[in-house]
């Protein structure tokens, strides 16, 4: 839900991206709730932290799943990758990742002159029209995604690791085989004073999603 680009907007903070939806979630999702469970894959782990935060203040009890995802791992990923990156930059890497997806074999011919054009907003209207056939989504969806990819790459760079508020909920993290350089737990220990399960599949963190193994964690370890 936190992570649909149809009320996206450019917030750069977690708590600030949790604040455009969470009143609005609370009453749809979970108002009438005995107990609550949260996932979230990736970026949406540091969202899913902060609803529960919130769902805990509102003294309701239940479980917390990430996959693959943490503050810890997730900061060390953009400081490994976008270190040092301004705006622009961070624009440009962007666009080079989109490219990767919807030009798979695009040569040089095709991507400078999406480079060589003056503002991000140029680059992306070049882009647009250069992929019009091979992109998979609206064109509105395409920017839209583009515009938001920016500022969630900006909240996760800009984000503390420190625990200021420990969740008291049970946390499962399910963790890619491949990742490393990084704490077992991916930090988590840190976030909770309640246990913590750390469960290990094989994939990378893309393709453990399609892992069979991760559908029967998540159907025995909260259903």
């Amino acid at each position: 839900m936190l992570q649909t680009f149809a009320n996206a907007t450019d917030e750069q903070t977690i708590a600030g991206i949790v604040d455009t939806v969470f009143d609005e979630m609370f009453e749809t999702v979970f108002a009438k709730a005995e107990q609550f469970l949260v996932i979230g894959y990736s970026f949406g782990s540091l969202l899913a932290l902060e609803i529960v935060k919130r769902l805990e203040a509102r003294s309701l009890q239940g479980k917390l799943m990430l996959i693959d995802g943490s503050p810890l791992y997730l900061q060390r990923f953009a400081s490994h990758h976008l270190s040092g990156f301004d705006d622009e930059h961070l624009q440009m890497a962007i666009l080079t990742l989109v490219l990767s997806f919807v030009l798979p074999t695009a040569t040089q011919d095709i991507i400078k002159p999406i480079m060589d054009q003056s503002t991000y907003l140029e680059r992306v209207d070049k882009l647009m029209e250069v992929a019009r056939d091979s992109n998979p989504f609206s064109e509105e969806y395409a920017r839209k995604m583009m515009r938001v990819l920016f500022y969630r790459l900006k909240a996760a760079m800009n984000m503390s690791t420190e625990a200021k508020e420990k969740i008291v909920s049970p946390l499962v993290l399910v963790r890619s085989a491949k990742i490393g350089d990084v704490e077992e737990d991916y930090g988590l220990s840190e976030f909770t004073v309640a246990s913590l399960i750390v469960k290990i599949i094989d994939g990378t963190h893309q393709t453990m999603l399609a892992n069979p193994e991760l559908i029967e964690i998540i159907n025995k370890d909260t259903l």
